[in-house]
């Protein structure tokens, strides 16, 4: 009986801790991307979905990825957003490496952060205003 309500248990906290994301379709970047060969790193290949405009401050980005095969899931953490309200965005991207020529993207989650005062501050998908 102790075993079953604290398995519960770590699983109720366990749900309440999880970030919640917003997919986002990656077909109309897949469409952008077809046929191009000069992407050659995951880090370009999401550094390309964000466009972040060249005209704004530098972004400060931090990129991970982790490889299984040719499948990569590459993190972008974009901090100090230069906004009244968005303290924060992050993106995680799953995609395939074809032939060592050309990506497909096969998954995209994006959540942010708020500044404090301007809604959460933890990772989610809740409007900051």
């Amino acid at each position: 009986m102790k075993k079953i309500y604290l398995l519960s248990l770590l699983g109720i906290l366990n749900l309440s801790c999880s970030e919640s994301y917003q997919e986002i379709d990656p077909e109309n970047f897949n469409s952008k991307i077809k046929g191009l060969t000069d992407i050659k790193t995951p880090q370009e290949l999401i550094i390309l979905y964000n466009n972040y405009p060249k005209n704004e401050a530098r972004p400060q980005y931090e990129i991970s990825t982790i490889t299984k095969d040719v499948i990569y899931e590459i993190t972008l953490i974009h901090n100090n957003i230069p906004d009244d309200s968005l303290l924060s965005e992050k993106i995680i991207m799953t995609a395939k490496k074809n032939k060592e020529v050309s990506w497909s993207v096969l998954k995209i989650l994006k959540n942010w952060k708020c500044h404090n005062d301007r809604g959460h501050t933890n990772w989610g998908t809740e409007i900051c205003n």
